[in-house]
């Protein structure tokens, strides 16, 4: 996987509109996430994946580390809870902000006082091997419209992650 075939969808300025891709395992939505916030610098970042993984999770770890996420709240699968409490325990351990719900949906979205990015397809938050497809944009109204789905979600379909090691 490659964060250069990611970035070969970009423009300089990041003015995308709207654009397709389809690839099989050439980049990662955490090769994508790190990329954008190279360009965007520091940002609000906001997730929802039916999967995740380790590979998707440690760079977010960096990120935030680093200053570059201000930010990050993640909508995951109930599945994650029963399947992967390993995963669901190191994301605890990054952001506060976790929230379950029945979730297929596979959104990313960037948002500081300068940029509006959004990724919508199919690939979930690990090492893609499949043909995998969606658009990457930043079209204001699309990402309004996702962001108000995230929210909603978020806010009012959810319920919190909170773990009590006592």
């Amino acid at each position: 996987m490659s964060a250069k075939a990611f970035e070969e969808l970009l423009t300089p300025e990041l003015n995308l509109g709207v654009k397709d891709f389809h690839h099989k395992g050439e980049w990662a939505i955490h090769e994508a996430l790190t990329v954008l916030l190279s360009r965007t610098g520091p940002a609000s970042v906001m997730m929802e994946t039916f999967n995740i993984s380790e590979d998707a999770l440690r760079p977010m770890f960096f990120e935030v580390e680093a200053g570059h996420i201000t930010d990050l709240r993640l909508v995951l699968d109930m599945n994650v809870k029963r399947h992967k409490l390993e995963m669901l325990l190191f994301a605890a351990g990054i952001t506060p902000d976790i929230r379950l719900a029945s979730c297929h949906a596979k959104i990313l979205l960037i948002r500081n006082e300068r940029y509006r990015i959004g990724i919508v397809g199919s690939e979930n938050a690990n090492q893609p091997i499949r043909y995998e497809a969606g658009f990457i944009f930043t079209d204001p109204g699309l990402f309004a419209l996702f962001e108000e789905t995230f929210n909603r979600v978020f806010n009012d379909d959810s319920i919190p992650f909170e773990w009590n090691s006592q």
